[in-house]
C-alpha cells in the first residue's frame, strides 16, 4: 500500500502528469508544513491594497437584486474572477421579486404632516447624492393604502402582541408602530398580520442602534434620525424562490401560482427615528408602558395614540419574475477532485452595500485572486475550491438555494464545508458561527495570522481568546454561543440560524458551514442609504486591516480542508454540543411545566429523563467520537494511515454529517431536512439545535416529543456507526503499515 508520505512526497509532480492516484501539486511530506507553507504563500500575495481596490470597484453605485445596476455589478464579478484564470460560470436564475412603485407614510390628522422615507444628501458623503438610490422599502410588503390609528408595540415580538392584549389594546385595523432589534423583521410583519393590524411601520430606535450608542453619521459612525433599514419581510417556510421550493428556478421550471403563495399581504413601510418621533410625539393615549418598551427618542412613549391621530401609510410594490445572477468560479482540484470547500458571499446589496454584503465579497475576490496566482505555479489543493457570489440573497437567500436545489445530490454526496463571508469586515473583532465538527479547525487556522491592528504580534487566537468573557463554565454554556474547548482554553462560537446564505448548504444538504466574521467597529449603517464607501473608511477604517486579518483566516481554513489528506472535520465535539442544547430544553420544559412522564410539572426535569433513549445515544457517540479523535490524530501524526483508508475514513466522515439529513423534514417545514441545525421558526435569524426536539417542547407534545426523539436517537447512530467504521479502517491500515 501506499503511505501518506509517499503521497506527499510525490507531490513534485507537474500539474497534467498523472501517477496511479493522480496529479499532485509541490509540497513538502509533512502535514503540518503542508499547511503552513501553503498558508504562507497565500498569505503573502494577499494586501490591504487590493481589498480596497476592490472595494471601490464593487461598491461604486447602488445595486440592489434584479435591477439593471446589479445585472452590470455581476460582469465587474466575472471579470475579476476570469482575470484569475478560473472556470467561470453565470447561474441565472428566474425569481419573483418584488420593487417598490411608491410609497407614502403621513400623519393625516390632527395637522397634515408627510414623513420622510428617503434619507437626504449628506455634503459629507458624495455617494449619498446617487439618483440610483431608493427610498426606504421593506420588500415583500402588501400593496395598498389606508389611513387609520396608532398602536405602539415594542419590538413586534409575539410576546408584545401577547403584553397588547394583556393591556385590553386592540390592534384589529390599526396601523402598528414598532421599532426593528430582537428578531427578523419578518416575523413582525406576520405577527402584526396574524393579531389583525392592516398596516405596520418599523423605525431604528437610537437606544438600538443611534445617538445612544455613540455618534452619529456624519459625526460618528451610527444612525441619524433619517437612516431608514430596508429589507424582505419574507417569511415562508422554505427559503429562496417563493413559487419553486424543492426545484431550482430555472427559466424552464414549473412554478406555483403566487395567489396560492402565502407572501405577506399587510403593507409595511420603515422610516427612521426621526420620522417616528413625529408619530410617538402626537400619541395622546395609554402611558402606561410595559417594562423594556420605552425607547431612545427624547418623548413620551405611548402605546396607543389616540382616536385624535390617524396615519396614512400607502404602499405599491409590483412582483413579477426578474433575472438575477449567481457568479461561480471554480478551482479544480488534482488529488481528490469531486470533493469541493465552496466559500460565497452574496452580491446584492440595498443600496451600495459597502458593508453589507461587499466588506465580505471583497474578501471572496481576493482569495479567489490568492488560489488562482499559486495555481498558475502549480500549486493546487487537493480538492476543488468553489468561489460564489450570490444573487438576491437579500430578497430571501433566493440566489444561493436555487443554485442548492439543482445540485442538490452532487453536493450531498462531495461537498466539504461551506464558509460564508456576508458582511465579513467590519472591525477588528474576529468571530465565527459554525457546525460542531468544524470548530476545531476554525480555532486552529486563528493561530497562524496576525491579530488586525495590534502593535504586540498577537494571533488573532490570543486577542480572540482574550474577549472571552470571565464567565464561569457553567454559565458561557448558558449564553448565546457555544464554549468550546481547544486545546485546554475555550473560546466562544456562534449557533448557525437563518439570515444568510449558508442556510441551504446547512439545513437542506446537511453540509457542514460556518460564518466567518469580525466586527466592533463604532457604527451601523445597516441597510441604509449610509452604508457607504466614505461611511465605511470613516468608521471601519481606510487601512484594510480587518478585511486583511478575515481574509488571511478564511484562507488558512480553506487551506486545510482543501489541503488536509483527511478532512479535518472533529466529530468528537458534537454529543458535548447535544448535550448541551438538551440540557437547555429540560430547563425550557421546566419553564412551560412540560413533563412528558405525566407528572404535574412542577418538579424539575433532567435532560436524561426528558430524552431517555437519546441521552443513551448521545453517550455511546461521545465515547466512539472521542476515540475516532485521538485515533487520526496519531495516524496523521506518524503517517500510519495508507491513501485507501485515507479515501474510505473522508467517505465516513462525510457520511457522519449527512447522517442527520431526514428525507421527512421537519414538522411544518419539510424542506428544512437536517435534524441537527434550523432557525428559530419564529425569530428567522436565531438558531435552533436539535430543532424538531425543541419544536416538541415548546408545544409540550409528550407523543410528538417520543416520536421526536426516535428519529434523533436513530440519526445519533448513524453517527456512531460511521465513527466506528474509521476506527475500523483506521486501525487496519495502521497494522498493515507497522508490518515489517
Amino acid at each position: 500500500m501506499i503511505s501518506i508520505s509517499a503521497i506527499l512526497a510525490s507531490w513534485v509532480v507537474l500539474a497534467g502528469q498523472v501517477d496511479p492516484i493522480g496529479s499532485l501539486p509541490t509540497f513538502p511530506a509533512s502535514q503540518r508544513a503542508t499547511y503552513l507553507l501553503f498558508e504562507r504563500d497565500l498569505q503573502a500575495v494577499t494586501t490591504a491594497e487590493r481589498l480596497k481596490k476592490n472595494h471601490t470597484i464593487l461598491a461604486a453605485r447602488p445595486h440592489v437584486a434584479g435591477t439593471k445596476a446589479d445585472l452590470e455589478m455581476t460582469d465587474n464579478v466575472v471579470s475579476a474572477f476570469k482575470s484569475l484564470g478560473l472556470e467561470v460560470r453565470l447561474n441565472r436564475v428566474g425569481a419573483y421579486l418584488p420593487m417598490l412603485d411608491e410609497a407614502l407614510v403621513q400623519i393625516a390628522k390632527p395637522t397634515r404632516l408627510d414623513i420622510e422615507i428617503k434619507e437626504p444628501v449628506l455634503e459629507e458623503d458624495r455617494y449619498t447624492n446617487s439618483i440610483e438610490l431608493m427610498p426606504g422599502w421593506n420588500a415583500w410588503s402588501g400593496s395598498g393604502e389606508i389611513a387609520a390609528e396608532v398602536v405602539y408595540a415594542n419590538y413586534a415580538t409575539k410576546a408584545d402582541f401577547a403584553q397588547l392584549v394583556k393591556l385590553g389594546v386592540d390592534v384589529k385595523g390599526k396601523i402598528v408602530l414598532a421599532r426593528y432589534g430582537g428578531l427578523f423583521r419578518g416575523y413582525k410583519a406576520r405577527f402584526a398580520q396574524d393579531a389583525g393590524a392592516a398596516g405596520l411601520i418599523l423605525f431604528s430606535d437610537p437606544a438600538d442602534s443611534g445617538f445612544v450608542k455613540g455618534p452619529a453619521y456624519p459625526e460618528g459612525g451610527y444612525f441619524n434620525e433619517h437612516s431608514i433599514e430596508r429589507g424582505s419581510i419574507l417569511t415562508l417556510a422554505y427559503p429562496g424562490d417563493p413559487l419553486t421550493p424543492f426545484v431550482e428556478a430555472n427559466m424552464e421550471a414549473k412554478r406555483l401560482d403566487p395567489s396560492q403563495v402565502d407572501l405577506p399581504k399587510i403593507l409595511v413601510q420603515p422610516i427612521g427615528w426621526g420620522g417616528a418621533r413625529e408619530i410617538i410625539s402626537r400619541m395622546t393615549g395609554t402611558e402606561v408602558l410595559p417594562e423594556g418598551w420605552k425607547g431612545g427618542i427624547p418623548t413620551q412613549y405611548r402605546v396607543t395614540g389616540g382616536p385624535e391621530l390617524v396615519v396614512r401609510l400607502k404602499v405599491k410594490q409590483t412582483r413579477e419574475q426578474r433575472t438575477i445572477n449567481n457568479v461561480v468560479a471554480q478551482l479544480p482540484g488534482t488529488f481528490d477532485p469531486q470533493r469541493s470547500v465552496i466559500i460565497g458571499c452574496h452580491h446584492d446589496a440595498w443600496g451600495y452595500g459597502a458593508s453589507d454584503p461587499t466588506s465580505g465579497t471583497i474578501v471572496l475576490v481576493e482569495l479567489a485572486r490568492a488560489f488562482g496566482l499559486l495555481a498558475s505555479e502549480n500549486r493546487i489543493p487537493m480538492r476543488q475550491i468553489t468561489f460564489a457570489a450570490w444573487g438576491a440573497e437579500e430578497y430571501g437567500m433566493i440566489g444561493s438555494t436555487e443554485w442548492v436545489e439543482g445540485r442538490r445530490e452532487f453536493l450531498s454526496r462531495n461537498a466539504v464545508a461551506y464558509i460564508n463571508l456576508d458582511m465579513a469586515s467590519m472591525g477588528t473583532d474576529f468571530g465565527a458561527s459554525t457546525t460542531p465538527s468544524l470548530r476545531r479547525v476554525i480555532a486552529d487556522a486563528t493561530k497562524s495570522v496576525r491579530q488586525a491592528r495590534d502593535a504586540s504580534g498577537r494571533t488573532v487566537f490570543d486577542a480572540w481568546l482574550a474577549r472571552q468573557p470571565g464567565a464561569t463554565e457553567a454559565d458561557e454554556e448558558s449564553g448565546p454561543f457555544v464554549a468550546h474547548t481547544h486545546d485546554g482554553q475555550r473560546l466562544s462560537f456562534g449557533d448557525l440560524g437563518g439570515g444568510s446564505d449558508h442556510l441551504a448548504f446547512l439545513a437542506h444538504v446537511g453540509i457542514p458551514s460556518m460564518g466567518i466574521s469580525a466586527g466592533g467597529s463604532a457604527g451601523v449603517a445597516y441597510h441604509s442609504n449610509y452604508d457607504t464607501l466614505t461611511w465605511y473608511q470613516k468608521v471601519v477604517g481606510e487601512d484594510y486591516a480587518p478585511a486583511l486579518m478575515v481574509t488571511r483566516v478564511t484562507m488558512a481554513v480553506a487551506a486545510r480542508l482543501a489541503t488536509s489528506p483527511l478532512i479535518p472535520y472533529d466529530h468528537s465535539a458534537v454529543a458535548p454540543d447535544m448535550r448541551r442544547h438538551m440540557d437547555a430544553m429540560a430547563t425550557r420544559a421546566g419553564q412551560l411545566g412540560f413533563d412528558p412522564r405525566g407528572g404535574t410539572g412542577m418538579a424539575a426535569i433532567t435532560a436524561a429523563e426528558l430524552f431517555p433513549r437519546l441521552n443513551k445515544a448521545v453517550a455511546a457517540l461521545d465515547l466512539e467520537a472521542g476515540a475516532v479523535r485521538t485515533l487520526l490524530d496519531s495516524g496523521m501524526e506518524h503517517e500510519w494511515l495508507d491513501w485507501l483508508a485515507i479515501r474510505d475514513i473522508n467517505n465516513d466522515l462525510i457520511a457522519a454529517e449527512r447522517a442527520w439529513v431526514d428525507q421527512q423534514g421537519l414538522p411544518d417545514r419539510p424542506w428544512y431536512r437536517n435534524l441537527y441545525a434550523a432557525p428559530d421558526p419564529e425569530a428567522g435569524y436565531a438558531a435552533w439545535i436539535l430543532p424538531g426536539l425543541r419544536l416538541m417542547v415548546e408545544r409540550s407534545d409528550s407523543a410528538g416529543l417520543a416520536a421526536m426523539e426516535e428519529r434523533y436517537v436513530a440519526a445519533t447512530e448513524r453517527v456512531t456507526a460511521a465513527m466506528k467504521r474509521i476506527q475500523t479502517r483506521a486501525l487496519k491500515s495502521m497494522k498493515m503499515i507497522k508490518q515489517p
